[in-house]
């Protein structure tokens, strides 16, 4: 056994083992073996499409490294009735032909993965559900998952792709709370903002009694004008000289 059974069913386990990053401690996921070399994941999170030119898309990556096995599994290796001889790689990084590196030395090697899903994490209930669509239920991570098996070569693996998906799940969770957290809100505004249709209002109020309805407990601030919009002219002053 490695990190997890070798089964596609979540089971009761010891604690996870991770492997160590260059600086980052134990922090990737051992997910792949050939003989003394791991291949271990670590997520990184999501960023805008916008700097790869993809406006209405967001990037999720994480990061792949090969790495010295160092004894991590000693334990489990010397509980196996039958081992099974398998001749250690060269190196670091031919021991997984599918990978294009970014970086290798004697030590280790590491690139990065990731994959563009249409939708936005903004205020926009459209893209923040396309956005939802594109990862719910397992989805996104699934879909990584699989793609990792394909990578390091199914004979290659240390746990079942349900219980990588599974782990990858837990590790984006934050991320993925955050959407539903946002899209909640930016309903809430707009249900509020319809109720006030037809109807003048003071814009501050209304903009305080949004903020207050959709943060319960807290307290909207004035927002007073910052120093670039009083350099453009927009001062109290200016506000009545209408021609």
């Amino acid at each position: 056994m490695a990190s997890l059974k070798k089964n596609d069913t979540p089971s009761e386990s010891p604690p996870i083992k991770m492997m160590p990053g260059s600086s980052t401690g134990p922090s990737y996921f051992p997910f792949a073996r050939k003989g003394n070399v791991l291949l271990g994941i670590k997520p990184q999170g999501a960023a805008a499409g916008e700097r790869w030119g993809l406006s209405e898309c967001t990037y999720f990556a994480a990061r792949l490294r090969s790495a010295p096995e160092n004894g991590l599994f000693a334990e489990e290796d010397a509980g196996k009735k039958v081992v099974k001889l398998v001749k250690n790689p060269g190196n670091m990084w031919d021991a997984w032909p599918n990978v294009v590196w970014e970086k290798k030395d004697i030590s280790r090697a590491s690139t990065t993965i990731g994959v563009f899903v249409e939708g936005k994490f903004n205020e926009d209930k459209v893209q923040l559900n396309k956005l939802l669509d594109a990862i719910k239920d397992g989805k996104l991570t699934l879909k990584m998952a699989k793609y990792l098996v394909e990578v390091a070569g199914k004979e290659n693996m240390l746990c079942g792709v349900n219980d990588l998906a599974a782990w990858l799940e837990s590790q984006f969770k934050p991320f993925f709370d955050k959407i539903l957290e946002h899209l909640a809100v930016a309903s809430a505004v707009t249900d509020e903002m319809k109720q006030h249709v037809g109807h003048f209002n003071m814009e501050a109020a209304l903009l305080k009694k949004v903020y207050e309805s959709t943060h319960p407990g807290k307290k909207a601030k004035e927002v007073e004008p910052d120093a670039e919009e009083q350099e453009a002219g927009d001062s109290d002053e200016d506000e009545d000289e209408v021609e």
